[in-house]
């Protein structure tokens, strides 16, 4: 990701996390007697999310000669996600995150500048315990905590032959608010962290590429939710 693409990502992530924010410290005029949730509750979320990336290739050679000074950039993406609750109570909740793969354009930087390397389709497959804050009001902030298996489909190589990117697992962590807007139905904001290592391989003119690269990913999502 360039430098462009991290200034571009401070004011989305400002705006979201200022949602948060009102979530957990703004008092609603309307109070809720009783928690907004139940033990049995199951809730469905639909959500445009922004993935952002951050990397670093942390070795790379090429039949066998380490190239130095190289580096790798990732692009970011725009896709859907959605996300399952089961509550066991008024406050914890079992969650399953999952949505349409992103796609990333893989190019080389420093002394691998301006080379294609490829393109991957990629995702998280998240399973979490969320804590949900009781405010007595229609907000409802949470967090959240588990582990994810990153999953990577269609690898395409451009210069680098044969790319193969290998699925990896990760800690998952989860930041967000709900905004009851009726008795079922809910506005979403939060944000996902997945940090994870891969390995990546493949051919340059002829001669096995590897490699370890390491990605910090930054998912926003901002959808509506529904309760059974």
């Amino acid at each position: 990701m360039k430098y462009t693409d991290v200034v571009s990502k401070a004011p989305c992530t400002a705006s979201v996390m200022a949602i948060l924010a009102i979530g957990i410290f703004v008092s609603p005029q309307t109070a809720n007697a009783e928690p907004l949730y139940a033990k049995g509750d199951w809730l469905f979320g639909l959500n445009a999310a922004k993935v952002f990336t951050e990397e670093s290739l942390d070795s790379i050679s090429a039949g066998g000669a380490a190239i130095p000074g190289s580096g790798i950039e990732i692009s970011n993406d725009v896709t859907l996600s959605f996300d399952v609750s089961y509550f066991l109570n008024s406050s914890l909740a079992v969650n399953f995150y999952g949505g349409l793969p992103a796609s990333a354009n893989l190019t080389g930087s420093g002394s691998l500048a301006g080379l294609p390397v490829g393109v991957t389709d990629y995702g998280p497959a998240i399973l979490s315990l969320q804590y949900h804050f009781e405010t007595k009001s229609s907000f409802s902030p949470y967090v959240g905590a588990g582990i994810a298996r990153v999953l990577f489909m269609e690898e395409q190589g451009n210069a680098v032959a044969d790319l193969n990117l290998k699925d990896a697992w990760a800690p998952a962590l989860q930041v967000g608010v709900r905004y009851q807007m009726s008795e079922n139905w809910f506005a979403n904001a939060d944000i996902r962290y997945t940090p994870f290592e891969t390995d990546i391989s493949g051919s340059l003119g002829g001669a096995p590429v590897n490699g370890t690269v390491s990605v910090d990913p930054t998912i926003l999502n901002i959808g509506f939710a529904y309760r059974f």
